[in-house]
């Protein structure tokens, strides 16, 4: 090999090796930090952690609703469904607290990154880096488990018993607004039930005319604005005339006579509180309707809430005053009724009713705390303890009797509303809305409990016959059930127990006569 050659072989090898050089540096020096990132990637997976969805609870910590191994679950059964509501596939709520609460229900994924290994799987241990999941928080009600259970039970029973279409029932305090239970039927009883939409939260979505249960309202009208008195007089007749040209409004027994305002309550006079709303005018007793919650939603928190029928008195006919005093041409809710009747057991103050009570995190503190609150004093405290103690007597000897429980206070109304045919318009003669409303006199703790009947066929079909034994039962399960504030050691309803015992023992002087003694049975509307 000549020389020139040997020097182009060599020549060669030095610029190869002085490429192989440049890209040595190039790749281990210029290329290095995004190549050592790049590997880093490459051997290295982010995952994705889940949480669960946040719990539902009642007022002890009773779990109602959560996620299981089958998706959302209900561990304590099938209670209360209609107030929980349901998720979706994706993990949304799609009705009831499920919805109402969704934002807070949900949980926030977190992320760590692992080594990847050869098959791309990861290795068991984890970097650093990374944010933990966060479950989605607990939505504490102010259910109690035991009654609320009891509650389906007795509405469930009272509705076979009478051959009813279905039913409402409604335990709430007084003094806080606080639904303690809550029941309807027809209800959903598994998961396809609710996927079929059958999801009817009865005390906020369906609306009905509270007939002689409305009585209350008037009567706390007319004491309000001093219109009548309970010693007040009325002479009636076997009728009303609207004098509209529509029928007489009437009294399913008949009792002409004068009679005291008290006891025309307590017998339930159609007519007589025709002649009471007389006196009271379109004003006045419509103020007095939309004081108590009447007409307008009542903020309890479930989407959808009806806000019922109270029309303006610019829309009134003639007849609208008469008809509106024993609860015809207005429609409620369960709830507004209820809350109504819990303003006059709060020394008249209108609570806005309160199905939960707290949000709390995955440590068990509280995130936010939904306190009582206030609406209004709809009427003076006066006029609340003169309408209580027409709705005693209700009781102790009026179309309520069966609603007494040996050994409590109950102080409560009955209703019998006719039913309307939406083809007519007009009332059926033979369909009814059955109802007792009662206050259980436990001192600073007072419940209200309402049940409804919807359309009664068997056993009797007034709220005295159908309605009032339910509340009797529930009555008398909820103060001795040991896990309630209300049981037989609890020492608001001692102090109750000791008042009433002490006013029914002295002399009572300030009594009203009655006109006559318990005269037959409510008079339905």
């Amino acid at each position: 090999m000549n020389d020139a050659r040997l020097r182009m072989v060599r020549l060669g090898f030095t610029l190869l090796f002085a490429l192989i050089a440049v890209r040595l540096f190039w790749i281990q020096v210029v290329q290095a930090p995004g190549l050592r990132a790049k590997a880093h990637a490459q051997s290295r997976m982010r995952q994705i952690l889940s949480a669960p969805r946040g719990e539902i609870v009642d007022c002890d910590g009773a779990v109602l609703a959560a996620d299981g191994a089958a998706g959302r679950e209900w561990p304590s059964g099938p209670v209360a469904l209609p107030l929980l509501g349901m998720v979706g596939r994706d993990g949304t709520g799609l009705m009831g607290l499920e919805y109402s609460f969704d934002k807070d229900l949900r949980s926030v994924p977190g992320w760590k990154v692992a080594r990847r290994t050869a098959r791309g799987g990861a290795w068991p241990s984890f970097d650093g880096e990374g944010s933990g999941p966060r479950q989605g928080l607990t939505v504490v009600t102010t259910l109690r488990l035991g009654l609320q259970s009891e509650v389906e039970k007795i509405l469930a029973e009272a509705v076979e018993a009478h051959d009813a279409k279905g039913g409402v029932v409604l335990v709430m305090e007084a003094a806080t607004g606080d639904v303690v239970a809550a029941a309807s039927l027809p209800s959903p009883a598994s998961r396809a039930d609710m996927a079929r939409g059958r999801v009817d939260a009865g005390l906020v979505h369906r609306t009905y005319e509270p007939g002689s249960t409305f009585k209350a309202i008037t009567l706390a009208s007319a004491l309000e604005n001093r219109q009548v008195t309970l010693d007040s007089k009325f002479t009636i007749g076997a009728s009303f005339d609207p004098g509209d040209g529509s029928s007489p409004i009437r009294d399913s027994h008949a009792h002409p006579g004068t009679f005291s305002a008290l006891w025309c309550f307590q017998q339930s006079s159609n007519v007589c509180f025709s002649l009471i709303a007389q006196r009271v005018g379109q004003e006045r007793l419509y103020r007095t309707a939309r004081d108590l919650g009447f007409g307008t939603p009542s903020g309890l928190g479930l989407p959808g809430e009806e806000a019922g029928i109270l029309r303006t008195v610019d829309n009134w006919t003639p007849r609208t005053l008469p008809t509106l005093a024993i609860g015809q041409e207005v429609t409620v809710t369960p709830m507004q009724l209820a809350s109504a009747y819990a303003a006059m057991a709060n020394k008249g103050v209108l609570m806005k009713p309160r199905l939960v009570k707290a949000l709390v995190d995955g440590h068990g503190d509280t995130v936010e705390r939904i306190e009582p609150r206030p609406v209004r004093q709809a009427i003076s405290e006066h006029t609340a303890s003169e309408v209580l103690r027409a709705m005693a007597m209700v009781v102790d000897s009026g179309t309520g009797s069966l609603a007494a429980v040996p050994g409590l206070r109950i102080l409560g109304k009955t209703g019998t509303s006719q039913k309307v045919d939406v083809a007519t318009n007009k009332y059926f003669q033979d369909r009814f809305m059955a109802s007792f409303i009662g206050i259980i006199d436990l001192g600073r703790r007072p419940v209200v409990c309402l049940v409804v009947l919807d359309d009664p066929t068997r056993a009797g079909h007034t709220g005295g016959l159908a309605a009032a034994p339910a509340f009797a039962r529930i009555a008398r399960f909820a103060v001795d059930d040991p896990t309630g504030p209300w049981g037989a050691g609890a020492i608001d309803r001692q102090g109750a127990l000791q008042s009433w015992i002490s006013r029914e023992h002295k002399p009572k002087t300030d009594s009203v006569p009655l006109a006559i003694e318990k005269a037959g049975s409510e008079a339905p509307g």
